[in-house]
């Protein structure tokens, strides 16, 4: 039985900051997008070359994935095959990926994803099979 199509699509936000002669400064202060402010973040780092993170996806977790350094090229699958493709290689930029979105992850060798979480750790909330998830 497929889950309810999530209304909201992934998509690239902009942070907020400054840029000046001493150097860039972003933040993120949005009680709307993470009511309850930000759970849980995770890093990930020196991805060999060719290997693909994420293969999952989540039930109600929202995470925003940002690439502090280097190139992330992220693909997201819906329930009904449709797929979109993000580039991301600026840090005053993340891609929001609200529940159910499938998520594959390819590194450059210089790339540093910083994850930022609604949501505690739960491994009930991870549908890593891409059958049970469908049409990946």
């Amino acid at each position: 039985m497929k889950n309810p199509m999530p209304e909201e699509k992934p998509k690239i936000i902009r942070f907020k900051g400054d840029v000046g002669e001493t150097g860039n400064l972003f933040f993120w202060e949005n009680k709307e997008l993470f009511p309850n402010g930000i759970r849980r973040c995770f890093w990930v780092h020196k991805v060999p070359e060719g290997f693909i993170r994420g293969k999952h996806a989540h039930r109600n977790e929202t995470q925003i994935l940002i690439a502090m350094s280097g190139v992330l090229e992220i693909t997201t699958h819906r329930q009904d095959g449709e797929s979109q493709v993000f580039i991301l290689n600026d840090p005053s930029e993340g891609l929001l990926i609200p529940p159910f979105h499938w998520v594959e992850t390819k590194f450059s060798p210089d790339a540093v994803l910083l994850g930022l979480s609604d949501q505690d750790f739960s491994e009930e909330d991870y549908i890593r099979d891409p059958e049970e998830f469908g049409n990946v």
